[in-house]
This record gives C-alpha cells, sequence and structure tokens, in this order.
C-alpha cells in the first residue's frame, strides 16, 4: 500500500482527489493539509511515498515546498496538480523531481493514469540495488521524449499522439485511429508509434483479420 499526502487549500478539491486515489486499490490517502509548512513537519516525522502538491498555496508555494522537501532530503515522490500552467514553474518542478504535472480542470482518468506511472517506477525498482541500463531507460526515459534528437521527430506532433492515446489508456489504438482524430497521415503517425515503442512508452500486438494485411494496435504503457 502507498501511502498518500495531499496538500491542496481548495477543500472540494482535496476531498475529489482523495475519493479518486483511494478508489484506486494500491494508494491510500493518509493525511490533507491547506499548508506547505505543515505538511513538511508530517513528512519528517512519517513515512509517505508520494504527495499530491498544489502550486498555490496560502503560506507558500508549490515549488518553494518542493525545494525543502529535496533539501531535508525527505524521500518523497510528488505529483502536481495545480491551475497553473506556466512553463518555467512547470520546468522547475520537473527539474526538482516531480514525477508528472496534471493542469486543473484535471480529467479523473488522467489522474488515475498517473498513479499507475508511480506505481510502476516503484514495482520496478522495489528491492533492487542496482539497475540495468534498460531498467533506467525504462523508468527514467519514459517522461524525456522533449528535445528529441530524432531525425524528423517533432516534440508538437509526438506531444499530439500521446494525448491521443491518453484519451482511453485501456484502449488500444490503431494507426488510422489516431491519423483521423489528427487528421494526418498514417504513415505519419506509425512512425511516432514505433519511436514511442522504442520509448517503451507504448506496447503493440498484431490482430490478424480473414483477409488482407495484420493490424498492428497500440497501448499507452502505464
Amino acid at each position: 500500500m502507498i501511502d498518500v499526502v495531499i496538500i491542496e487549500d481548495d477543500p472540494m478539491v482535496s476531498m475529489i482527489t482523495e475519493k479518486i486515489i483511494n478508489s484506486v486499490g494500491e494508494f491510500r490517502v493518509v493525511k490533507t493539509f491547506k499548508e506547505g509548512k505543515l505538511a513538511i513537519k508530517y513528512l519528517e516525522k512519517n513515512h509517505v511515498e508520494l504527495i499530491i502538491l498544489d502550486m498555490f498555496l496560502p503560506d507558500t508555494n508549490g515549488l518553494v515546498t518542493l525545494e525543502t522537501i529535496r533539501k531535508k532530503k525527505i524521500g518523497v515522490e510528488v505529483i502536481f496538480l495545480t491551475a497553473s500552467n506556466n512553463t518555467v514553474e512547470i520546468e522547475r518542478a520537473f527539474k526538482l523531481g516531480a514525477i508528472d504535472y496534471l493542469i486543473k480542470p484535471f480529467d479523473f482518468n488522467r489522474l488515475k493514469d498517473s498513479l499507475g506511472r508511480c506505481l510502476n517506477k516503484k514495482s520496478n525498482i522495489s528491492g533492487k540495488e542496482v539497475l540495468s541500463q534498460g531498467e533506467v531507460d525504462k523508468l527514467f526515459l519514459r517522461n524525456k521524449t522533449k528535445g528529441s534528437s530524432v531525425k524528423g521527430i517533432s516534440e508538437k506532433t509526438l506531444k499530439k499522439i500521446m494525448d491521443v492515446l491518453l484519451l482511453d489508456s485501456s484502449k488500444e489504438w490503431s494507426s488510422k485511429e489516431i491519423s483521423d482524430i489528427l487528421n494526418t497521415s498514417t504513415v505519419t503517425v506509425k512512425k511516432y508509434l514505433d519511436y514511442l515503442m522504442e520509448l517503451g512508452r507504448v506496447e503493440n500486438s498484431i490482430y490478424y483479420g480473414s483477409v488482407g494485411r495484420p493490424e498492428y494496435k497500440y497501448k499507452v504503457i502505464l
């Protein structure tokens, strides 16, 4: 069971977030806070594995809170859930080790996907003192598509395709379905899906019909 702390000053958002998290069997919310400083005092004395953190707090802000957590060497994963969509703040959050950043109003399934990534990371490193290169890539390159140096790969297009896949993370998507939504060619979509497979962000399955070529379908890996 993964213990979670929510740091959010809006009672309604906090309540909804808590319900979503508790609905995912491997997670439980153990405490909620409206202020960052009180939350840090709790984290110093109690073992917590994940915090859901707002950027705007009455006594401080989310970045200062996370910076303090890192300085105090409190080992905890962080998911930002905030109305702030400022590029500088988002980049700073990831540099400080946030595993995800959700912008309000957020989609419930998107939060569940984020929790799934946290669980996947925990399960892959649990009990291991060392990691192989493949395990490192799978864990930490999954969110490193920004600034891709691969020829012909556009960060903007890559994000659009990932956004479609995350519309329903349980669905297996064909390249045609994605190309129809994005109004682009299936050849282009297939190239990006193959690249995402190399990064370990999607997996594919082959389906054979009665006639014609086999069809590949793709599903995001959580």
